[in-house]
């Protein structure tokens, strides 16, 4: 409101003065203003955040909860907890290993990009040794724990997608612009090892899950690379948007992939596995994130593209609740 704002811009002085409250007072000529040092970060929290930056916290986070999704949908009701449990226990070794074992070969590369220069072993504060020694304990513990805990298809999943995080998608971000569909197949194998957890199987139900995160993560991967193309191409790495120079394919294969994603997750209505809800609020999801993909490609710059960023992370979240909500 203009009255507030006109008294927002005077000096906290002159306001005290006329509302009748004592003035601040002033320090004597030459005294330094005291001011107050922040505190030491403890050893627990710096060494969280070290290891926060080495798992890649957040997308790890991300895995493990289309995982426990994946294992809600293929589990008979009630969901045994405990067997949910180990199946989310034993990707998040697998996980963690996945992302070490990606910063330890990209290393040189994220020391060039703003973006990832503070990593432990890219900055050098972690030896790319022991980081490579613990991971491969990682994921040798998390696909033990899941043939043991949970079944052998579970561990085999988990390997899988171990493997093609690593030794196929990880090296050809050097090569191919299609890495991203190989690191696609990765991310989207993780509600397949919560599934197969769960049902011992992988049928329909499975493929529709696997389908929902390839799909989804399309335009999701775009939107970051266009914020951080200057990063990916001063790091050598071979992404659509690096070698798309006009930035037209990437654009519309972002639209190209939101319409299939949509398509796609109107599946449980046609084989009736969701109720009603589900579907109206797939349509409402899809139709926003497709909103998002055509101001993208229509107004390709960094604001169209931090849109799409923020619709793809509030479209899967808010569509998997639903899914699990009203699964029948």
């Amino acid at each position: 409101m203009p009255g507030l704002a006109a008294i927002a811009s005077k000096p906290v002085k002159h306001l005290l003065r006329h509302s009748g409250q004592p003035s601040i007072p002033s320090l004597p000529a030459g005294r330094a203003v005291p001011t107050l040092s922040p505190r030491p970060l403890s050893a627990a929290v710096r060494w969280w955040q070290e290891l926060s930056a080495l798992i890649k916290f957040r997308l790890t986070l991300l895995v493990l909860l289309t995982t426990l999704i994946g294992y809600c949908i293929g589990s008979d009701h009630p969901i045994d907890g405990l067997r949910a449990l180990h199946a989310v226990l034993g990707t998040a070794l697998v996980a963690a290993a996945a992302a070490i074992l990606n910063e330890v070969i990209e290393r040189r590369q994220d020391a060039q990009m703003t973006r990832t220069q503070n990593r432990p072993i890219a900055a050098g504060r972690v030896d790319g040794l022991h980081a490579t020694a613990a991971a491969v304990a990682s994921a040798m513990a998390g696909i033990a724990y899941l043939i043991f805990f949970a079944n052998m298809l579970a561990g085999l999943v988990a390997a899988a997608t171990l493997f093609t995080y690593v030794c196929l998608y990880t090296p050809m971000k050097l090569i191919s612009p299609w890495n991203t569909w190989v690191g696609a197949v990765s991310g989207a194998l993780p509600p397949v090892i919560g599934y197969a957890s769960a049902k011992n199987a992988v049928d329909g139900t499975a493929l529709f899950l696997f389908s929902l995160l390839f799909f989804w993560q399309m335009p999701h991967f775009f939107a970051i690379a266009w914020l951080y193309r200057n990063d990916y191409e001063k790091a050598g790495f071979r992404m659509l948007v690096v070698v798309d120079v006009t930035g037209r394919k990437l654009t519309s294969q972002t639209v190209f992939f939101t319409l299939i994603l949509f398509l796609v997750s109107l599946w449980p209505m046609v084989a009736g596995t969701a109720a009603i809800p589900y579907t109206l609020g797939a349509i409402a999801l899809g139709a926003l994130f497709i909103g998002a993909a055509v101001r993208f490609h229509n107004e390709p710059n960094r604001a169209s593209a931090r849109g799409l960023f923020f619709a793809s992370i509030a479209y899967l979240p808010l569509l998997l609740g639903l899914l699990v909500a009203f699964w029948k």
